[in-house]
């Protein structure tokens, strides 16, 4: 199991269609949190009551106004996670699970890999790394955020030094696309000769 991590805007996304491009299942986080908050599951009631400002008039999450709401405010983001990430990590290991009886290695994505413990579940952890200045562009090109707002997003995460410590492998994430290929061929080779450190079966 390879852990594929990095801060916001440092490319985690754009490096997974790399290895699904050589055959290689992803587990999207961002997906995983998706599904635990779809209509009438117990996280989106909890969410509500939690967050009953994040709600348009139909009912559906307001998923831009929560982003602000937990980027602004380190005990709202704290609550969101010790909602979220239980049922998260749940589903994961579900679908971890199902594709470890049909592929020899798997992809799990997602940002917070370290902060959450998750690099205990995976065998390798590389981190997608960009200069600040590129992660701050992307995020003002991508969300239409000032600078200042996207200096502020990047703040609250895990600092770039210390993701960088904690990693196995460290990929730059503004290589183009013929060096990405390579460097994935090359993560998938050193995977494949690891022994895993645990069965991920249930």
């Amino acid at each position: 199991m390879i852990g594929l991590t990095g801060g916001i805007a440092s490319g985690k996304s754009h490096v997974a269609r790399f290895f699904e491009a050589a055959g290689i299942p992803v587990i999207h986080s961002d997906q995983l949190a998706r599904e635990v908050v779809l209509p009438g599951t117990p996280s989106l009631e909890r969410v509500r009551e939690s967050f009953p400002d994040v709600f348009l008039e139909d009912g559906s999450l307001d998923r831009k106004a929560l982003g602000k709401r937990i980027f602004s405010s380190q005990g709202d983001r704290k609550k969101l996670e010790s909602i979220l990430h239980p049922p998260i990590r749940e589903l994961f290991m579900q679908k971890l699970g199902e594709l470890e009886k049909r592929n020899p290695l798997a992809v799990y994505e997602v940002p917070l890999l370290f902060e959450t413990g998750l690099d205990r579940e995976v065998d390798l952890s590389v981190v997608v790394d960009v200069p600040e200045d590129l992660q701050i562009f992307r995020l003002s090109k991508r969300d239409q955020m000032t600078p200042e707002e996207a200096r502020k997003r990047i703040s609250v995460q895990m600092p770039r030094e210390e993701r960088i410590r904690k990693a196995d492998l460290v990929l730059p994430g503004d290589l183009s696309e013929e060096e990405l290929k390579e460097r994935v061929a090359g993560i998938l080779v050193l995977a494949s000769s690891m022994t895993p450190k645990r069965s991920y079966g249930i």
